[in-house]
C-alpha cells in the first residue's frame, strides 16, 4: 500500500509541473493579445500580476512571469501543448444577458457601462473641457496644463470581486509640461462578501427613475401597470367579456328599443355634429345623463305632416327593453305631461290621455304665401328608471309641443335623458367623491340647518340659454344649467324704452344674469351632503364699481362666474375637488338718457374653469430594512 501512496505522489507533482509550464506559455500569449488590445488607448501599459508594482507593459520580448496556478480537478486538467507553438489557452466566454428577458422591467432601464476606459466620473461638461480631468475626452489640447488628476482611479463596481480599473497619473516631458499616464489593470476584491459573476449585467447600473407629473403620468404609469396589476391587455379583454355576458345593462352600454313593428335599434336622440343642425344618429347610454340642443331647416308645407323629427309619435311610440337577454320585457315609453307653447311663448298644460290628437297640422296664413305648423316637438325629456342590478322599470317623457311660423326657420329642439334609481334620495350626485365632467355644479343656500339645495337641482347654478330671436324676454324662464369643466359663454338683448328708470332696469337685467334663487353655496366635491357644510364652497361676489353714481347709471351687463378647481388625491385616478367660485358682475355707468329712446343693450353671462393643481409630489416607498440576528460566530473564521 505504502508503495502504490509514493507513485500516486510522484504521478502529481510531475503533472502538476508540467501544467504550471503550459499555463505560464498561455499566459505570456494573454499578455500579448492585451497589449495589443489596449493600444488604442493613450501610453496604455499591461501591468504585472502583483498590483502593488509599476512596471511598464509587457511586450514579446519580456520574460514570462511566473504564476501559482491550483491544480485542476481530476478530469478538468486540459493536456499540456507545447510551448513552441504559442497557443493561448481557451477561455470561458463572457455571459451575454439580452436586456428585456430576465425581469419584467429590464426593458426600461439602459444599457449600464461596464467598460473603466469609457467611464469618466468628472467630466461634467457636455463637449468642454473640465480642468484636471484627465480622463476627459475633450481636453486633448489643455493636458498639458494640468497640475494634478481630480480623478486617479475608475472603478465600474466596487463589488465585484474581479475587475478592470482605469488609472490615471500625470508625468512632466522634457519641454515641462503635463503629460497624462492611463492604464487598465486587473484587481482583486479583498473583500469576502463580493460578486463573482454577474448574469444580469444591466442590474449593476442604477437607472433615475421618472418623476410622474400630470403631463408624463399616463406614459409612466402604462410602463409598470402591467408589472404591478397584471397584464392590461388581459385585463381589457376579461373586462369586455364579463361586459357581454352580463344581462343586465351596465355603465355606457347602449339602450336597445323595439317599435311597433319588432325592430330593435339602439336608442338616439338628435343631437348637433360638426354644425348646429340635427344629426338623428347619437345614441343614448346607460347612466350617462345627456342633453343636446341643434336646429332643423325645414321646408314647412312639404315637410309639416311628413318629416318625423316633428312629430310626437317618432319619440313617444317605442318601448326599451328591461335587461339585454332575448326574453327582456318590453318598457313602454310612458308621456306624464304635453306642454302647448304659442307663438308669444304661452305654455299651456293638456290632457295626455290621447296623444294621437297632438300630430302636426299645417295652417295657411291669410297674409301672403306664410304657412304655420302647429303641435311641433320643441323639447322632449326622458327620464329612466332603474333598479339597482341595472334593469330598466319605467321610462317616462315629458314634452313639448309649439307653433312656427316660415319666418321662424330654422326652428331649434332640444333633447335630454336622465337616470334615476328607485327608492333613492332625490338628491342627485355629480360625481363620487369628484366632480365627473359634463355633470352639473350642485348648489344651494345656507341654513341654520345646513344647506337646502333647489328644487330644481339642474338648473340650480345656471346661465343665460341662447334663444332664437336673441331677446332676453322672450324666454327668461329657460336657462342652461353650469357644467362642470365646460367653459360657456350665452348672451341675449335688451330694448330699453323711453320712459324706464335706472332702478327698474337694474333689477330686471341683474333677474336676467342671475336668474331665479341663485343659490349661495357650491358643493366642493360631487358627493357633498347638505348636511356636513364645510364640504361647501361659497359663491364670493364682485361688482365693479362705478365712477360717478350720482350722474349715472349703474346697469348690470355682464355675469361671469369664476370656478377654480383642483385635482385631489393620487394621480392614478385624481378627484375634481372645487376650491373656490367668484361671481364677477360688470357694470355699464354710461347715462340712462343716452341708453334709451328704443337703444338695445347687450347682456352677458359665461362661465370659465380654471386648474390651479398644484405640482403632484413624488412618493416612493421606504427602503425596507434588514433585521436579522445572526449567531456570534457566523462571521468566523474571518473575523
Amino acid at each position: 500500500m505504502g508503495v502504490l501512496w509514493c507513485v500516486f505522489l510522484l504521478l502529481y507533482y510531475e503533472g502538476s509541473h508540467c501544467s504550471v509550464h503550459s499555463d505560464t506559455g498561455g499566459d505570456q500569449a494573454a499578455a500579448e493579445n492585451n497589449s495589443r488590445a489596449d493600444s488604442n488607448l493613450q501610453n496604455v501599459t499591461e501591468p504585472p500580476r502583483d498590483p502593488a508594482s509599476t512596471v511598464p507593459a509587457l511586450t514579446e520580448a519580456s520574460p514570462p512571469e511566473e504564476a501559482t496556478v491550483l491544480p485542476e480537478p481530476p478530469g478538468t486538467t486540459d493536456a499540456p501543448q507545447p510551448a513552441d507553438k504559442g497557443l493561448t489557452p481557451t477561455t470561458q466566454p463572457e455571459l451575454s444577458v439580452v436586456p428585456g428577458q430576465s425581469g419584467p422591467l429590464a426593458d426600461a432601464l439602459p444599457s449600464p457601462a461596464v467598460d473603466a476606459a469609457t467611464l469618466c466620473p468628472c467630466d461634467l461638461q457636455i463637449g468642454g473641457c473640465d480642468a484636471n480631468c484627465c480622463c476627459d475626452p475633450d481636453c486633448a489640447g489643455e493636458l498639458a496644463l494640468f497640475t494634478s488628476c481630480s480623478v486617479q482611479k475608475v472603478i465600474v463596481n466596487p463589488r465585484l470581486c474581479s475587475q478592470n480599473v482605469a488609472t490615471y497619473a500625470l508625468s512632466s516631458t522634457a519641454d515641462g509640461y503635463a503629460d497624462v499616464q492611463s492604464s487598465i489593470q486587473r484587481e482583486v476584491n479583498p473583500d469576502v462578501f463580493c460578486i463573482q459573476s454577474a448574469n444580469y449585467e444591466a442590474g449593476l447600473s442604477y437607472a433615475e427613475p421618472a418623476v410622474a407629473t400630470v403631463d408624463n403620468f399616463d406614459k409612466v404609469f402604462a410602463r409598470f401597470v402591467r408589472f404591478f396589476f397584471g397584464n392590461s391587455k388581459d385585463s381589457s379583454a376579461s373586462d369586455s367579456g364579463i361586459q357581454t355576458m352580463s344581462p343586465a345593462y351596465l355603465y355606457g352600454d347602449a339602450i336597445i328599443t323595439e317599435d311597433a313593428i319588432g325592430t330593435r335599434q339602439t336608442l338616439r336622440l338628435p343631437a348637433s355634429a360638426g354644425t348646429a343642425y340635427c344629426l338623428d344618429a347619437s345614441p343614448a347610454a346607460f347612466l350617462k345623463d345627456q342633453m343636446s340642443t341643434c336646429i332643423r331647416n325645414l321646408d314647412l308645407a312639404r315637410d309639416c305632416t311628413t318629416f318625423g323629427a316633428l312629430n310626437l309619435q317618432a319619440y313617444v311610440n317605442l318601448s326599451i327593453l328591461s335587461d339585454k337577454t332575448k326574453d327582456a320585457i318590453l318598457v313602454p315609453v310612458e308621456v306624464v305631461s304635453i306642454t302647448l307653447q304659442s307663438l308669444d311663448g304661452t305654455q299651456t298644460l293638456v290632457d295626455v290621455s290621447n296623444i294621437s290628437l297632438y300630430d302636426p297640422v299645417l295652417q295657411n296664413l291669410s297674409a301672403g304665401d306664410s304657412v304655420m305648423c302647429s303641435n311641433v316637438v320643441l323639447q322632449v325629456w326622458y327620464t329612466v328608471i332603474y333598479s339597482g342590478v341595472g334593469e330598466v322599470l319605467n321610462m317616462i317623457a315629458a314634452v313639448t309641443l309649439g307653433t312656427i311660423t316660415s319666418t321662424m326657420l330654422p326652428m331649434q329642439q332640444y333633447f335630454q335623458i336622465e337616470f334615476k334609481q328607485e327608492n333613492k334620495l332625490l338628491m342627485k350626485f355629480s360625481g363620487n367623491p369628484g366632480y365627473v365632467v359634463g355633470l352639473p355644479l350642485i348648489a344651494g343656500s345656507s341654513t341654520a340647518d345646513g344647506i337646502v339645495l333647489s328644487a330644481d337641482q339642474s338648473g340650480a347654478l345656471s346661465l343665460l340659454r341662447r334663444s332664437q330671436d336673441q331677446d332676453c324676454l322672450a324666454a327668461p324662464s329657460q336657462r342652461t344649467p353650469v357644467l362642470f369643466g365646460i367653459d360657456m359663454v350665452s348672451g341675449c338683448t335688451l330694448r330699453l324704452e323711453d320712459l324706464a328708470n335706472c332702478t327698474q332696469v337694474s333689477e330686471v337685467l341683474l333677474g336676467i344674469l342671475k336668474g331665479q334663487n341663485f343659490p349661495e353655496y357650491v358643493a366642493s366635491f360631487g358627493n357633498s351632503l347638505p348636511q356636513n357644510p364645510m364640504d361647501w364652497v361659497p359663491i364670493k361676489n364682485q361688482t365693479t364699481p362705478t365712477g360717478f353714481p350720482s350722474q349715472s347709471c349703474s346697469i348690470p351687463l355682464t355675469l361671469h362666474l369664476e370656478v377654480r378647481w383642483t385635482k385631489f388625491g393620487s394621480l392614478v385616478n385624481p378627484q375634481a375637488q372645487i376650491i373656490s367660485i367668484t361671481e364677477v358682475i360688470q357694470t355699464n355707468s354710461s347715462n340712462l338718457a343716452f341708453l334709451s329712446g328704443g337703444s338695445f343693450v347687450s347682456v352677458t353671462s359665461s362661465v370659465a374653469f380654471i386648474d390651479v393643481s398644484a405640482q403632484a409630489d413624488a412618493g416612493y416607498k421606504a427602503t425596507p430594512t434588514i433585521d436579522a440576528k445572526l449567531p456570534f460566530d457566523f462571521f468566523f473564521p474571518f473575523v
